[in-house]
């Protein structure tokens, strides 16, 4: 699962303000009671951030998997079957390979491809004589 580094970039910034609000509040809790927090608050504060982001991955991976079984569902046959080949293939395969792998012709692989890259299901990139065709959903 490829993680978006625009979410990356805003959980750093949210857990930045976390850890800024338990400094302000570390700091009325001292100078109104001359203690400092005790550490359990900062222990569940840190479990709570785990089971957030758990909870989080597992949602995201989920709704993957969601989209791709319509996307699956709603494709022809053939190009039903060079998605799951892809999915096979950690979302990426040379195209010469995809051939062999489909039982497709060369022809009717680049037809099919040319399909799915119109749809933006997949993306190809030259490499030299034959395509490294990636799964872009």
């Amino acid at each position: 699962m490829e993680v978006d580094n625009k979410r990356i970039v805003t959980g750093f910034i949210l857990i930045f303000i976390l850890g800024i609000l338990f400094a302000i509040v570390n700091g009325f809790y001292t100078s109104s009671t001359n203690e400092q927090l005790p550490l359990i608050v900062y222990g569940i504060s840190f479990l709570s951030i785990l089971i957030g982001a758990f909870v989080v991955i597992m949602f995201q991976f989920k709704i993957n998997r969601m989209q791709i079984e319509k996307v699956l569902k709603i494709l022809p046959r053939e190009e039903r079957m060079v998605v799951k080949i892809l999915l096979d293939n950690k979302n990426m395969i040379e195209q010469n390979k995809l051939v062999v792998l489909s039982g497709f012709t060369k022809v009717q692989i680049s037809r099919i491809l040319q399909k799915l890259v119109q749809r933006e299901v997949v993306e190809k990139k030259n490499m030299g004589n034959t395509n490294l065709v990636i799964l872009k959903i």
